[in-house]
């Protein structure tokens, strides 16, 4: 059912409940109106009262000829009937005997403690009541059709016209919907609305520029991978033309070029298939209870060709023998090592790196952490580039080469191991002094 169906539906049953309400109310009132009559003039009533009273004990404990006798204080009462056994026998006034009974006010009449008969009498005002009432209900049927209808009416044009200023946010978000299934870039939503449709349309809003900013990652990745795989293809297709053109055997220096490039190639596939799996959580990580420091002495043992190739100077300073977390220790080994090659790359023959490991206690997360410092005094990386270089294929030196730079996954492999183990990665560099990653990881306590 649509909003304005349910809308007139709502606003015609809450018509109807609130007059049959103020039917129910006016009635009560009409009764409320007789019982203040009467204590208005309880002395009258009263005196009837006894005076029926005295003429049943007077008369032998009868109502015989009750019909004929006169009642003083009956003047004050346009209207009486007496009800002896169910049976009517003595009636003063115009109204009958079964509307006293249901309209007039009952007094029970008593003689040695036992009850006689009942009289229901009317007063001038409670029989002016009465009649206001009878009429009231004679021309209620006509009053309330006449109402319903201008009601009816009046909340049909009134609710057709705030059902379609509701809708219309509603109406903007569905079209803005279909445009995002459509695929279309720019989306009008109403977003500034400062109610719940805004913030429904600035949740739509924020999903399609995801899905936006997702798609053009996916093409660019896309668009990286083949650039990546076509130079090492390229290169291999070069070779092996020139050697079906010649027909001359391949050299040693060939061969050792061409596995270079296929190595490369491998490489390059198994580090995008690595990436793909951890930001798609697919990874089948085990990490348990491990020493963080012989995962960095293991670190440093494979990377001692690399820092005396350059000559760097490299020193390790942790201050403790044994700090455990929860690893999978080839992933921790994986990321860190992602991390120390990359400044050894960044860093100048004869540099320096640093790695120094400590726990730290991080009051805003209420939990001690261990902080592994990788310091090297390279080259630094620009204000510009330092946001984005946890992207995939992403360089800061846009001028280095393809083979000394590696795949360009490296930084972003470390990022989503460390994520994956609840840490995170810091970063804080200045062009020509070098640059400090600082990866944190919870400790296990106790």
């Amino acid at each position: 059912m649509k909003i304005r169906n349910k809308l007139i539906l709502s606003m015609s049953i809450m018509i109807v409940f609130i007059m049959l309400f103020l039917l129910g109310v006016t009635h009560v009132q009409f009764y409320i109106d007789r019982d203040l009559a009467y204590l208005e003039e309880k002395a009258a009533f009263e005196s009837l009262r006894e005076e029926f009273e005295q003429y049943y004990t007077s008369n032998g404990h009868s109502w015989d000829n009750v019909h004929a006798a006169e009642f003083v204080h009956s003047r004050f009462f346009p209207a009486i009937v007496l009800i002896a056994n169910g049976t009517p026998v003595y009636q003063q006034g115009q109204l009958s005997a079964d509307v006293l009974r249901n309209e007039g006010y009952k007094l029970a009449l008593f003689a040695d403690q036992k009850k006689v008969g009942r009289l229901f009498v009317m007063n001038d005002k409670q029989l002016k009541t009465y009649e206001f009432k009878s009429m009231w209900y004679s021309i209620v049927p006509n009053i309330a059709k006449a109402s319903l209808l201008f009601t009816c009416i009046a909340a049909f044009l009134t609710i057709f016209f705030l059902s379609w200023r509701m809708t219309s946010p509603i109406r903007k978000i569905i079209k803005g919907i279909n445009d995002i299934k459509k695929g279309k870039p720019a989306v009008t939503l109403p977003v500034q609305r400062k109610d719940e449709f805004g913030a429904i349309s600035s949740a739509l809003q924020e999903m399609n520029d995801a899905l936006a900013n997702a798609e053009r990652t996916r093409k660019q990745f896309l668009s990286d991978v083949a650039h990546e795989l076509k130079t090492p293809l390229m290169i291999i297709q070069g070779e092996l033309e020139l050697v079906q053109e010649t027909g001359a055997p391949l050299s040693s220096a060939k061969q050792s070029s061409i596995l270079d490039e296929v190595l490369r190639l491998s490489r390059l596939v198994h580090d995008v298939l690595d990436l793909s799996k951890l930001e798609a959580g697919m990874t089948d990580l085990r990490p348990g209870p491990g020493n963080l420091v012989e995962v960095l002495e293991n670190l440093q043992q494979k990377t001692e060709f690399l820092l005396a190739d350059k000559q760097i100077r490299f020193s390790m300073n942790i201050a403790e023998d044994c700090i455990y977390v929860s690893m999978e220790k080839n992933r921790i080994l994986q990321a860190l090592y992602n991390i120390l090659t990359n400044a050894i790359h960044y860093t100048n023959h004869g540099g320096q790196i640093r790695l120094q490991a400590q726990r730290v206690y991080r009051p805003d997360l209420e939990h001690e952490y261990i902080s592994i410092k990788i310091e090297d005094s390279g080259v630094g990386i620009s204000e510009e580039d330092l946001p984005h270089i946890f992207n995939r294929f992403y360089r800061a030196d846009h001028s280095r080469s393809r083979p000394s730079g590696g795949t360009g996954l490296g930084l972003a492999i470390a990022q989503q191991n460390i994520l994956a183990h609840r840490g995170w990665i810091e970063v804080q560099s200045e062009i020509g002094k070098g640059s400090v990653f600082t990866v944190y990881l919870p400790i296990i306590l106790g």
